[in-house]
């Protein structure tokens, strides 16, 4: 078996090292809807009440007793609804499209598990693209634009405490685009990495990503050649990474396998180099439900004694 972790040290970001090391993490999708429910109905009042609900401190301390090494959460997604206040937002679109709460959500999720030695990521979508996927498609061109510097402002706020992003929802953008938006997510930290689903049609020289996006869905890898077909159109040189949900479904339902599938694939991507963030569900109060809870003691402890 190839162990990308050892044939190829020095040509990795010597910045992903600490994704490489961790082996898995948590990810989750808090949405004002599911992703496997759109027609959920949303408000501003309903939106603002949900993520001011949300208990950052019992997150923490679920979070730290799982010894888990980092924790994505979303921004936002398609529908426009954003945990946290952005002034370049409402400066070019106004008050009346979704929602950016009064509260600052990932900030205080920062807060909350940077000093715990916990890395915070976020996730967010495109915005404008006429090859958008989950991104907000825009007749207007320069939509794209104002949307990265929404980015930028975001990133800037919450510099350092941001250790890597993952970008989706577009394809085959140019070239100058894809770097405004590297460039915009990294605004606020250089050595936050990054991972996007933007170079469609952009050449191994030109792309940057800094890990594998490597979302799998129902289709994961199982053997030691599948892996590379996640890599398309990115370098070899960069760490091999996994996104699938722990749940039913993306932020929603009950664990899908048995334990001993969860820890016993995970393993086997680690066996290859490569990382797991397993996405799985929060309640509304933000705190891991008890199924999920368990299933990720029990990964934890498998991958820890397997370190060890």
């Amino acid at each position: 078996m190839n162990d990308l972790s050892t044939d190829t040290e020095k040509q990795f970001n010597p910045n992903a090292k600490w994704l490489r090391d961790a082996k898995w993490g948590v990810f989750t999708h808090f949405l004002p809807h599911m992703a496997s429910d759109p027609d959920t109905i949303m408000t501003v009042k309903k939106w603002n009440k949900k993520v001011d609900s949300f208990q950052v401190k019992q997150l923490g301390e679920q979070l730290s007793t799982l010894k888990a090494p980092y924790f994505f959460i979303t921004l936002g997604q398609h529908r426009e609804f954003y945990c946290s206040p952005n002034k370049t937002f409402d400066k070019y679109f106004g008050s009346t499209r979704g929602a950016r709460t009064e509260r600052d959500l990932i900030a205080d999720i920062a807060a909350e598990l940077v000093p715990r030695g916990i890395k915070l990521c976020v996730y967010s979508n495109c915005h404008g693209s006429y090859e958008s996927v989950y991104g907000i498609r825009s007749k207007d061109p320069k939509e794209e634009q104002m949307w990265i510097e929404c980015l930028t402002e975001w990133s800037q706020r919450w510099g350092k405490s941001i250790s890597a992003w993952w970008l989706d929802g577009g394809k085959k953008v140019s070239y100058p685009v894809y770097q405004a938006y590297m460039k915009a997510l990294k605004a606020g930290n250089k050595d936050a990495l990054v991972s996007t689903k933007l170079w469609g049609t952009l050449s191994n020289e030109q792309v940057h990503e800094d890990y594998v996006s490597g979302e799998s869905g129902f289709l994961m890898a199982v053997s030691d050649t599948r892996h590379h077909e996640y890599r398309q159109g990115v370098s070899e040189k960069i760490p091999l990474h996994f996104l699938t949900f722990l749940g039913e479904f993306w932020g929603i339902g009950e664990p899908r396998f048995p334990v001993e599938i969860v820890t016993g694939w995970t393993q086997h991507i680690n066996n290859m180099g490569g990382t797991v963030s397993w996405d799985c569900p929060l309640t509304d109060s933000g705190e891991i439900p008890d199924k999920v809870y368990e299933q990720l003691a029990v990964l934890s402890r498998k991958v820890n004694a397997e370190a060890g």
